[in-house]
């Protein structure tokens, strides 16, 4: 399925950048809009109302889980439910982690974790809800290559790379939480995207663009690749190519030092065995 037809999509940071192609591919596919961002995204609506799709935007600091439950609570006024989420609001910091401010870490973990937990958790009851009603019911995190691993070819992004880490797991234990609702959940993991951001640097500086333009992709490629893995229930969509051979890797090492583990024999010696079954475990017995 590829129709979001009367669907109502949510899209957190859609002002710019990745949410802003995310919010028009959405519109294209025929979805009324909620755009969510900390920045004024009246042009983007604009831009969206022009190409014939409903939308509407509300000013939301995600870090704020007040400001959060009223971005649920308006979506639902101004058009009834919720069918999708992007939860895709975010902030990047350069540096080692020695070399970071820790005022600058706290505020992207408190954007690019707590945000993204705050969106699942005032979201969640509104998507098992439309689960419940048959109709459609994703949750899209934007996580990034960062979430595959260390990338190689790319500056220290230390505390980004690591907020990364945490989008994946939450994208999987949201994924086994929301699962029996009905709710499917898919983390987007694209490398290097030309935003307005990326373009502009690339734009200024000569360097910049010898390092990244030959990597990079489209804001609306991805945003197609997107939505196509996550309707079709994909569980990590990554988009870019570049990203293959060092994600392949850090999987491979991580296997090879788990492999290094004894091998149990018996069945009753795996109680977790990765059936996502809670009732097989030792602590989960009362």
């Amino acid at each position: 399925m590829t129709s979001l037809t009367d669907a109502v999509v949510v899209v957190t940071g859609g002002a710019t950048g990745i949410g802003r192609a995310l919010a028009h591919e959405a519109g294209a596919r025929g979805a009324r809009v909620m755009i969510a961002d900390v920045e004024d995204a009246g042009e983007a609506v604009t831009s969206l109302q022009a190409s014939g799709a409903t939308a509407h935007w509300l000013r939301t600091d995600t870090s704020d889980y007040t400001q959060v439950k009223k971005l649920a609570e308006a979506t639902v006024e101004r058009f009834g439910t919720v069918n999708v989420v992007c939860n895709n609001a975010g902030i990047s910091v350069i540096g080692a982690l020695q070399d970071v401010d820790p005022a600058e870490a706290k505020r992207l973990f408190d954007v690019n974790v707590l945000g993204m937990f705050h969106i699942i958790h005032a979201f969640a009851p509104l998507l098992k809800d439309a689960a419940a009603r048959n109709e459609q019911a994703y949750l899209l995190n934007t996580g990034s290559e960062h979430s595959l691993g260390v990338p190689p070819h790319v500056m220290p992004m230390s505390t980004y790379t690591a907020s990364k880490y945490a989008a994946l797991g939450l994208t999987d234990t949201a994924r086994r939480d929301l699962q029996r609702f009905g709710v499917s959940v898919s983390l987007l993991a694209p490398g290097w995207v030309l935003t307005e951001r990326i373009s502009a640097l690339v734009a200024a500086e000569t360097r910049a663009a010898t390092a990244i333009e030959p990597f990079a992709q489209q804001p609306a490629d991805v945003a197609k690749a997107a939505f196509d893995g996550l309707l079709k229930g994909t569980a990590v969509i990554a988009t870019n190519p570049h990203s293959r051979a060092f994600a392949m890797e850090h999987a491979r090492d991580l296997m090879a030092d788990i492999q290094a583990l004894p091998l149990l024999g018996g069945p009753d010696d795996h109680p977790h065995d990765g059936t996502g079954d809670a009732s097989k475990c030792p602590f989960g017995q009362s």
